[in-house]
């Protein structure tokens, strides 16, 4: 996914961060909450009508303020995603382009959209709370953290990797967030086959 380790790191440390920051104890993750709680302006595109076609979402920066458009079209679980990614965005301190964190036209995904990906995903669901909640497959992922069905296939394939490598809680900012969700995790847990 990322050609360097740090750059992951970077990503996944700033959701962990972002949960631990917004008291985040529970699935799905409440990214309105999270929004209103950092005052950003959470915008529809029906009443904004600032998107592009094709755009799903958009983080403005008008100098003082910060928005965040979605297309109010799409389904819950992809306006969910498109918010967490614009929140990516804004917490990883992407650069703007005057205002905007808007992709331009191209037929690659820039590194940035790949890191608001990123980000989005491990908002979202974090792998450590999967894990304590004993999550494998991407229904199971997608129900539980109300992600797009693509999405949930990505985390379930990541987590098949990390489920082999069982190294999990091994990150001071890791164990936070899963102590965190204690509570959610023993309440919710799946039942061993």
């Amino acid at each position: 996914m990322f050609k360097a380790y740090g750059k992951y790191k970077k990503v996944r440390n700033a959701a962990w961060q972002t949960l631990i920051d917004n008291e985040v104890a529970a699935l799905p993750v409440d990214v309105v909450k999270i929004v209103n709680d950092n005052c950003i302006t959470l915008l529809k595109n029906s009443d904004a009508k600032e998107l592009r076609e094709g755009e799903s979402g958009v983080s403005i920066y008008d100098g003082s303020e910060w928005f965040i458009v979605y297309d109010d079209t799409l389904p819950l679980e992809r306006k969910r995603f498109t918010v967490a990614h614009e929140l990516g965005h804004i917490f990883l301190g992407h650069p703007l382009i005057a205002g905007f964190h808007r992709r331009a036209n191209a037929t690659t995904l820039p590194p940035t959209e790949k890191e608001a990906n990123s980000f989005a995903i491990r908002l979202l669901s974090p792998a450590c709370i999967l894990w304590g909640l004993a999550l494998h497959s991407s229904a199971d992922i997608a129900a539980a953290c109300e992600l797009p069905d693509d999405m949930a296939k990505e985390r379930a394939a990541r987590m098949t990797e990390l489920y082999k490598r069982g190294k999990f809680l091994t990150s001071p900012l890791e164990k936070r967030v899963f102590e965190q969700f204690k509570e959610y995790i023993e309440q919710n847990k799946k039942p061993p086959k």
